[in-house]
């Protein structure tokens, strides 16, 4: 590419002016020796191999050949060396003659062909998850063009050339535009898009680029814009329309929004009346940062009044809207936030994720919906994130206030009736002009004469003022009077909650039999539900699955349902006190136990039948059904439905919230297991309590759990009796507790060999990795033994997530070879998931990496591991990950940096319940500690003692678990163990008391180190 230099060698540059580079002294233009010379010269650098003398001349005289062609060649040729004698290139040097023809010489460098390896390097890299270096790797190559190379010739051969050029550029654009994106530059990615839509008017890869790239940057409207040009741009110069593939990446721009899109704000169905003062009132509190509250009674309209606001008020982070109305449990609240907005939260501070996530938005409104029933949560939540997110805007619907401070309070109270007697000022009255707009909405008429006019003031009076109470007494006028609804309706009507409960009554008893069958049903669907679902759940006995749809119909054209219908599946829900006026009245008619029931096996057809499928595919489908899960555990705890139909749903879920939040599953099974239950799958849940703890790093309570599994199994001929002496294995090895590690995992290979291939290579790679903590070399056999038994006889699914296990344990006893073969072949079966496999890999990839030479891609993969074990809650990966991070930017000459990622790790290996961990997080601090430890500029001898005693504390700990450890990272802290040798330390400290010692160090190196995990 043009101004790259190969140290030493011979640099050609074909793009733009023809130049011929050597030690740094050039040659362009004319005095290469005229036009001739540098056609010939670029023919060269382009060709592949030697050009035959006939067919370098036919380019040079454009086929044209003079009569003494071989002679005039010769001369050009001639010319060009002697010209390059003057840079010390002549003779042999760049044009070499061979018996089939002249050829480049090898080992000169051609910036077209680097600006086409270089993107080829790229779309490795991108497929690696190393977006950092693929981003790097492309950008040079992005501001080509095909014509700019040998400009003002036009000859055929060249053709291909300039196309090959144009195809790199087009694929470095659309790189990228992708992984600039991915890296959170959405500046610069929809800039990348705009460039090649530009460039590329009539290629859909440009125009799709761009549309990722403003669909990932949460710019619908311009994703949208974006879109349309395309499709104008071909139907007038080719008369076509986009490809599917175009097409679905506009549909997902307009489907979902990353983060944000998953929480987009209700769409106003119908018109707002009134609230003026109160609506003036909310748009100033949300126009500033802060909280502000929006409290009254149920029905009353606060969320109608947020939506009329928001919609008023410029946001360009985005308007986000999770409901809670339907979260039951105050230590719920963040995790229910962070999944609706699709942040899955790990086991660690999720409100400080959430926090984390929001801040970069800048200028956002955050709505939380509905949160009366866990008024403690949402406090919290809300301190958390306005004192974080200092451009938030968060409004909170309730009917009390949460009584924080710099609370906002906007109350609201009934619609104001008529202004006085008469028939012009109720004419005019808010509580009648909503219930004649809700009527008409609903295909009716309202006329209002002087006969009719006492009975509709009757009614609106009877509703309230309440908002919710008049649209459905609006519903009902279609099917009746208004004199025959006043006779429907309770003279006497009790204030507050009791009138809006009254008149949902009313509308009930009218309902047929199936009708108001659905309606108590629906009262165990938590959440927005889609139609399978509420079928599923309702369908059976007299009610026939085709008349599903025409009820839910009647149900919303009787205000008693609502419908969502902006995404590709209608949602339907239930205003949420008519929701709780749905549950009770399932259970005043007995059948409340039947639909919990009935609702579990809906939702078994939904979440897998075997416990050990992969989480991936039925993530999503999970996610839109959690808050009925929810329901369903909670009722099982609760003894409203069978505790073990709880125990099992739990357990077929562990994988799942080990992908998406393992602090919800363990609060979930400790609870469903509190009191032991003697019950078919309380030994399952068990192992996945184990499960669970196991990742969360909790090695104590993991222990209990799955020896308590193994016990209540040890009757049974079941597999997760073998997978328990697993995970039993790892967790003492945790411990430093060796010799019984051994023993657990030697039993679990007995205990394995009925059960086929799949938990066979688990017991072989459970050995494996308590063999390689203690530098062991058998380890690796182990680890070739699962591979092979992978190949032989398992899926790919199960050589996908042993792979990288493979991967670490090799590198951890030294053998590199091995260990890049198994990335290597894990990486493309990986890419793109979100599991623990895969943080497995990048922790394995950044250690071979540092191994090898390429802080680069250390530093990359790292930080990935970093940010992706965050997110699922690895606790026990982040240690390790960090510190090689750390040593990562050691060697990259950034001390400070590698300061803040060496604490990050002190903190990680803190949380846990072993210890070990932590050594490697002690060394790695001593390494920044000594960076530059010599009196100028660097530590005095203070920091020295520092050092000598944080190796002195690791040593320690390694001893006593007999931890020699990795190879690739020992040789390091051998040399700073010799330069400090003699240093007095004193009487040592314990490990906790050292890792504080260490992160004082470090954060006098690097300057404040934050609380939060530190992912980057």
């Amino acid at each position: 590419m043009p101004g790259v230099q190969r140290g030493g060698g011979i640099n050609i540059q074909v793009i733009d002016a023809v130049t011929v580079t050597r030690d740094g002294r050039s040659l362009s233009g004319h005095a290469l020796g005229g036009r001739r010379a540098r056609v010939a010269l670029v023919a060269l650098a382009l060709a592949e191999g030697p050009v035959p003398a006939e067919r370098l001349a036919a380019v040079i005289w454009a086929g044209e050949l003079p009569p003494t062609w071989p002679a005039a060649l010769r001369g050009v040729v001639g010319g060009l060396r002697s010209a390059l004698a003057g840079i010390g290139a002549g003779g042999q040097l760049v044009i070499a003659t061979t018996p089939a023809g002249y050829r480049l010489a090898p080992g000169a460098g051609v910036d077209a062909r680097d600006a086409v390896a270089a993107v080829r390097s790229a779309v490795r890299l991108a497929g690696q998850g190393r977006h950092r270096a693929a981003l790097e790797a492309a950008q040079p190559a992005a501001a080509l063009s095909g014509e700019r190379l040998l400009p003002g010739e036009d000859a055929p051969w060249l053709e291909p050339h300039r196309l090959e050029l144009d195809a790199a550029a087009l694929r470095a654009l659309e790189l990228i535009a992708e992984t600039a994106g991915v890296l959170g530059d959405h500046h610069q990615a929809v800039a990348a898009g705009r460039r090649a839509a530009a460039a590329w008017p009539l290629d859909e890869r440009a125009h799709r680029a761009l549309i990722g790239a403003l669909h990932r940057a949460g710019d619908r409207a311009g994703a949208v814009q974006a879109y349309e040009q395309c499709r104008t741009l071909l139907a007038e110069e080719l008369g076509m329309d986009p490809g599917p593939e175009t097409a679905a990446a506009y549909l997902a721009a307009l489907g979902e929004l990353g983060v944000p899109g998953k929480a987009r704000p209700p769409s106003a169905t119908s018109a707002f009346f009134g609230r003026d003062a109160e609506l003036a009132r909310l748009v100033t509190a949300i126009g500033a940062p802060g909280l502000a509250t929006v409290a009254g009674l149920g029905g009353i309209g606060k969320s109608r009044l947020v939506i009329q606001a928001a919609a008023a008020a410029g946001f360009p982070g985005g308007r986000l809207w999770v409901p809670l109305g339907l979260v039951a449990r105050d230590e719920l609240v963040a995790s229910s936030v962070a999944l609706a907005l699709g942040i899955r939260p790990g086991a660690g501070d999720v409100t400080a994720q959430l926090a984390a996530a929001l801040a970069p938005l800048g200028r956002a409104l955050l709505v939380l919906d509905g949160c009366e029933a866990v008024v403690d949560g949402v406090a919290s939540l809300v301190t958390t994130l306005v004192s974080y997110c200092p451009l938030l805007s968060v409004v909170v619907t309730s009917r009390v206030p949460l009584a924080v401070e710099a609370e906002r309070v906007i109350a609201l109270g009934p619609l104001p009736g008529p202004a006085g007697p008469g028939r012009a000022p109720m004419l005019a009255s808010l509580p009648l002009r909503l219930l004649a707009d809700r009527v008409r909405e609903g295909g009716g008429r309202l006329d209002i004469d002087e006969e009719i006019a006492p009975f509709v003031a009757e009614l609106c009076r009877r509703c309230g003022g309440v908002p919710l109470a008049l649209e459905l007494v609006a519903a009902q006028l279609a099917a009746m009077s208004v004199a025959d609804l006043l006779d429907h309706l309770p003279e006497v009507i009790e204030q507050g909650e009791g009138r809006l409960r009254a008149i949902a009554r009313g509308s009930y008893e009218l309902l047929h039999d199936d009708e108001a069958r659905v309606f108590r049903l629906l009262g165990v669907l938590d959440g927005p539900v889609a139609l399978p679902l509420v079928r599923d759940m309702v369908a059976g006995g007299p009610i026939a699955p085709v008349r599903v749809v025409r009820i839910l119909r009647e149900l919303t054209a009787r205000g008693l349902l609502t419908v969502d219908r902006s995404g590709p599946r209608w949602r339907y829900h239930q205003d949420d006190d008519l929701h709780r006026y749905a549950r009770e009245l399932l259970a005043a008619h007995g059948e409340e136990r039947a639909a919990l029931d009935r609702l579990a096996g809906a939702i078994g057809a939904i979440v897998p039948g075997e416990a050990r499928t992969a989480p991936g595919p039925y993530l999503d489908a999970v996610d839109e059904v959690l808050p009925s899960v929810r329901l369903l555990i909670g009722a099982a705890i609760d003894g409203r439905l069978d505790r073990d139909r709880g125990l099992e749903l739990c357990f077929r879920l562990h994988r799942y919230w080990a992908a998406t939040n393992v602090t919800e599953g363990r609060f979930w099974l400790s609870r469903l297991l509190a009191d032991e239950p003697q019950a078919p799958w309380a030994a399952h849940a068990r192992y996945a309590l184990g499960y669970l703890g196991y990742w969360s790093g909790d090695a104590g309570a993991a222990i209990s759990d799955l020896q308590a599994a193994v016990a209540m199994l040890s009757g049974d001929q079941d597999d997760y009796a073998a997978r328990a002496l697993i995970y039993l294995g790892g967790l003492a090895d945790d411990m430093d507790r060796g010799a019984e590690a051994l023993e657990f995992v030697a039993r679990s290979i007995s205990a394995a060999a009925p059960w086929g291939a799949d938990l066979q290579v688990s017991a072989a790679t459970g050995m494996g990795c308590v063999l390689a903590e203690r530098a062991d070399p058998r380890a690796v056999r182990y680890a070739a033994e699962a591979i092979g038994l992978c190949r032989r006889a398992g899926s790919a699914e199960q050589l996908a997530a042993t792979l990288p296990t493979a991967a670490t344990i090799c590198w951890q006893v030294g053998d590199l070879a091995a260990a890049r073969q198994y990335i290597a072949e894990a990486q493309p079966l990986l890419a793109g998931t979100r599991r623990i496999a895969r943080v497995v890999l990048l922790s394995a990839s950044a250690g071979v990496a540092l191994a090898d030479g390429d802080p680069v891609a250390a530093v990359e993969f790292g930080a990935l591991a970093d940010q992706e074990g965050t997110a699922l809650g690895i606790d026990r990966e982040l240690p390790l990950a960090r510190a090689v991070l750390a040593r990562a930017w050691l060697d990259r000459a950034d001390t400070a940096t590698a300061a803040r990622h060496a604490a990050a790790a002190v903190r990680a290996a803190q949380v846990l319940a072993f210890t070990y961990p932590l050594a490697v997080c002690l060394e790695t601090a001593a390494l920044v500690c000594l960076a530059g430890a010599d009196g100028a500029g660097g530590y005095d001898a203070a920091g020295k003692r520092t050092a000598a005693v944080l190796l002195e504390v690791a040593a320690r700990i390694r001893a006593r678990g007999d931890r020699p450890g990795v190879p690739a990272l020992r040789a390091a802290v051998e040399a700073a163990r010799a330069s400090v040798t003699g240093v007095t330390t004193g009487p040592l400290p314990e490990p906790a008391t050292a890792a504080g010692l260490a992160i004082a160090a470090l954060g006098a190196r690097s300057g404040p180190v934050p609380v939060q995990h530190d992912g980057a």
